[in-house]
């Protein structure tokens, strides 16, 4: 079933009446998932190809990553996460681990008491994985090349350490918690060489004490993303993603060698840049290329490549891994893939064509609504004020027009409600004065999905940095910072009422993340890590703006 859809359910007017660990998984993504992609700025290419602003005929003519619209090389679209980050602190059903670096030390903390617990692990540790369904934690130490394990079930918490062969610099963890990796950080030259090694370890056996936890293997050549397959719960197989093979090792067995594959040339071609986006259990892979107009997909044996009217700029898997989509910018238009049926015929794909809307970015629900599934819509490298709404499979858009331009779109777990994070703009040609201090203000939006309303909040010179949804929905925390004038805070969001409060503070926000809920505590719990020498965390909550500070990680911790 071939078609194309145009169809406009409404423009958005101004003003309040008008009218995104999580299912899908990005495996190891390049840095880190924050902005893919480069910027903007003219930018010399192989081949001749020209960058932002120079003149074309066609993406071609346009060096990789960037596209052709209307006659000009536009820059790749700038993909952020301000929920994620370099070894955040991460949350088990009763407590909060974060890392201490300089100190060699996890901090363990009790988000309702706030008692710390400073656990001593391998020298600068650089990873951090809460192990599932219990109160334990990975962590991996790059200076020393060990992996310890946090045992926290009964107190003081139980350490257990194992050496690794050499250096690591990133760490993934299977979704039933038995098996790590351990692998080298894709920008970055390898230790001692070792294009392409990886260490796998089995944690019941680290746990344990018993000999043979750690097994080195060959990957291929520059490793960028590790993907687990499960089945019933049980993490049976790993694909390891490198630079132009997939290479696929049998959990359940333990075999040395596997099964691998070579790339499409297209996906191999702009590794720093390309896109992988995996089902939670690994069943659904695609990869999205930025040099050519077509995808792959990886079902665990087989790779095929599916054709695409354009380069895509963004490629996104619903929730239960019944489709895809991706954003064709050139053509103001996404194409929805069905799974697996339009990746066997891929003359089956549609195409949602906007009616002048802007594409660049795609928004999913984290979860399939109830209500039926759609996408937000918007770009990060265009002038406009606006994002659009469209109804999945059938293809029913609706364009929301803001006030500022769009950086992130963010849905709620529960997909009814998004966080708008905008880009300030102080290059306004806004004649009127007002509307000039709003361009250039910082501020997000945040938008009611079954209403269409929305709401802009200033914040002036305090950027959004970071932002938590609270697990029981109803709430986002978004932490602002300005470091010029030393301001910092949080604004709790009632996402039913669209009506934010301010909420103080003590030092520079680092990373947010969702506290566990537990029996007689109220859920609406979110924390965040903050800059100070001896490290600082805040429990806040959302609900009624209660913020506890604990500081000194070191120490024995410090209740403000």
């Amino acid at each position: 079933m071939k078609f194309v859809h145009g169809v406009t359910a409404g423009l958005a007017a101004v003003a309040v009446v008008s009218c995104s660990a999580s299912s899908v998984y990005r495996g190891g993504d390049i840095p880190n998932g924050e902005n893919l992609g480069g910027g903007g700025g003219f930018i010399s290419g192989a081949g001749g190809g020209t960058g932002g602003g120079a003149g074309c005929l066609n993406t071609a003519q346009c060096v990789p990553g960037f596209t052709c619209d209307n006659g000009t090389c536009v820059p790749p679209e700038q993909e952020s996460n301000r929920g994620l980050g370099d070894a955040p602190p991460v949350a088990t059903p009763r407590y909060v681990y974060a890392l201490n670096p300089t100190a060699a030390s996890v901090a363990r903390i009790d988000p309702t008491s706030l008692q710390i617990e400073a656990v001593p692990v391998g020298p600068r540790p650089v990873g951090l994985a809460a192990l599932p369904a219990e109160d334990a934690a990975v962590v991996l130490s790059l200076d020393d090349g060990s992996l310890s394990v946090l045992d926290s079930s009964t107190l003081p918490t139980k350490v257990t350490r194992v050496a690794l062969q050499r250096q690591y610099a990133k760490l993934s963890v299977s979704p039933d918690g038995k098996f790590a990796v351990a692998w080298p950080d894709p920008s970055s030259a390898p230790a001692s060489g070792a294009e392409g090694i990886f260490a796998l370890v089995d944690l019941s056996k680290v746990r344990s004490n018993t000999a043979g936890a750690v097994q080195e293997r060959a990957g291929g050549y520059r490793i960028t993303n590790i993907i687990f397959r499960t089945q019933a719960g049980v993490s049976t197989a790993l694909h390891v993603f490198a630079k132009s093979t997939v290479s696929t090792f049998d959990l359940t067995t333990g075999a040395a060698l596997p099964a691998r594959l070579a790339l499409p040339a297209s996906m191999s071609a702009d590794v720093s840049s390309r896109e992988v986006v995996a089902s939670a259990d690994g069943r659904i892979i695609m990869l999205r290329s930025t040099v050519a107009p077509e995808l792959a997909s990886f079902d665990g044996t087989r790779i095929d490549t599916v054709p695409l009217p354009e380069i895509a700029t963004d490629l996104d898997l619903i929730a239960d891994g019944t489709a895809a989509v991706a954003a064709l910018r050139s053509s103001s238009s996404v194409a929805y893939i069905e799974v697996p049926a339009d990746l066997i015929s891929p003359a089956g794909i549609d195409t949602i064509v906007l009616d002048g809307g802007v594409v660049g970015q795609i928004a999913l629900p984290p979860e399939v609504p109830g209500s039926g599934m759609f996408a937000l819509v918007y770009s990060t490298v265009t002038d406009a004020e606006s994002f659009a709404r469209i109804e999945l499979p059938s293809g029913v858009v609706t364009h929301y027009a803001l006030e500022k331009k769009v950086d992130e779109i963010a849905l709620s777990p529960d997909g009814r409600s998004a966080l708008i994070i905008h880009k300030a703009n102080p290059a306004t040609t806004a004649t009127d004065p007002y509307e000039a201090a709003v361009d250039k203000d910082q501020g997000f939006s945040v938008f009611d999905v079954g209403s269409g309303f929305w709401q802009l909040q200033r914040t002036g010179t305090t950027k959004p940095t970071r932002f938590a949804f609270s697990p029981a929905g109803g709430f986002v925390g978004v932490a602002l910072r300005d470091d010029a004038l030393k301001r910092f805070s949080l604004m709790a969001v009632n996402l039913t009422s669209l009506v934010s409060t301010t909420l103080p503070l003590a030092s520079t926000p680092l990373f947010m993340g969702t506290v566990p809920q537990a029996s007689g505590v109220t859920p609406h719990r979110v924390f965040v890590s903050q800059d100070h020498p001896a490290g600082r965390i805040s429990v806040i909550q959302l609900d009624t703006g209660q913020v506890r500070t604990a500081t000194g990680f070191t120490l024995n911790g410090e209740i403000d």
